[in-house]
């Protein structure tokens, strides 16, 4: 395929202040092409690819348009759309035919986008990055959760100095907002956690736990996703975690509240951001692990109440059972805790730049 140098250039104004952008266009072949990403910057869009699917998905203004690779089609609400000249792959990159740009979508956002001479005129961008972030300090007040070896440690105590840790560490570092479910010892119901993530609009919801077990030679970190729990040890973690319901919230009766719920809310959850939780959570697990140099246990799958209402990635994070003496050490010490802090931020900063890149 010939590619000549560039060509010319398409600039975007918006409606309000916005500085505008410029989509560089070049020539393949004869006809105007431009790289696919550049809707990345002028639109605020996630891009991504499904190589096995021969897919490529773009998300602009809360809609998604799905190209069909090597062809001149899209999907756009179930309605097929040619922009008569194919998508070209090369070296890792797509580009698209100008011809799109003029034509095809001023068609697909009317109310949106205009084409004016060699202009875009578009509404405001919608910001699909990552830019709030709750962090859940898992039980507290009432409710101190696993009880160390010792009896002397709270998993409420320890969750919450590394959340404020992390707080820190995100807030130094990457332009986002974030909001701690508590920022003291004070009881608060996993319904209300989820529900103050949903409220602020939040981008990412990570819960962070202490672990425990009868058997006090266990030890290790885990993370989990939501989904129906698969192995016996992740539907007692689940268990244990889930306790918080019945023990400090009402009941029988709280319970079924939430298992009212969960058919409803697990299955958005699940079809929305599961895939965005998984990864999430195994590059949250191999952080923990080489930094803290301490046993794999892997990623798992359960049934959380804490996650099942949050409609955006979510994962809940065992840094490591308070009932294994060893561990116990550890984790009231706060240089170790300052490194459980920065492997989750590693991993979070790490997705941001991913997810707001796709």
């Amino acid at each position: 395929m010939l590619f000549i140098e560039l060509f010319a250039s398409i600039k975007v104004k918006y409606e309000n202040n916005l500085a505008p952008e410029i989509i560089k266009t070049i020539k393949i072949g004869n006809i105007d092409y431009f790289n696919v990403y550049e809707l990345n910057k002028s639109f605020l869009s996630k891009i991504s690819d499904d190589i096995i699917d021969q897919r490529l998905k773009i998300f602009m203004y809360n809609d998604e348009l799905i190209f069909l690779l090597e062809s001149s089609y899209l999907n756009f609400h179930s309605k097929l759309y040619n922009f008569n000249y194919p998508i070209i792959s090369q070296d890792g990159k797509y580009y698209l035919p100008v011809y799109f740009l003029k034509k095809i979508l001023p068609k697909l956002y009317p109310q949106k986008i205009k084409f004016n001479g060699n202009d875009i005129i578009a509404k405001t961008p919608v910001n699909n990055s990552i830019h709030t972030i709750v962090i859940d300090p898992g039980h507290g007040g009432k409710d101190p959760g696993a009880i160390s070896y010792s009896k002397n440690n709270f998993e409420k105590t320890i969750a919450l100095e590394i959340a404020k840790k992390l707080k820190k560490k995100l807030l130094n570092n990457l332009d986002v907002k974030i909001i701690l479910t508590r920022d003291k010892d004070e009881f608060v119901s996993l319904q209300q956690r989820t529900q103050l993530a949903n409220r602020e609009n939040a981008n990412l919801f990570i819960s962070i736990h202490c672990n425990a077990h009868r058997k006090k030679i266990v030890n290790g970190i885990e993370v989990f996703y939501l989904s129906t729990a698969k192995t016996s040890e992740a539907r007692a973690v689940e268990s244990l975690e889930n306790s918080v319901v019945y023990n400090f919230e009402g009941g029988q009766e709280a319970v079924k509240k939430y298992d009212d719920l969960a058919f409803i809310l697990a299955d958005m959850a699940q079809n929305e951001h599961l895939e965005e939780s998984y990864q999430l959570a195994l590059n949250l697990q191999s952080n923990l692990v080489n930094t803290l140099k301490c046993y794999n246990r892997g990623v798992k799958q359960a049934n959380f109440y804490v996650l099942r209402g949050a409609f955006m990635p979510a994962v809940l994070i065992e840094i490591g059972f308070l009932s294994n003496k060893e561990e116990e050490k550890k984790l009231i010490n706060a240089k170790y805790q300052d490194k459980i802090a920065e492997a989750i931020f590693e991993s979070i900063k790490h997705f941001k730049y991913k997810y707001d890149q796709m």
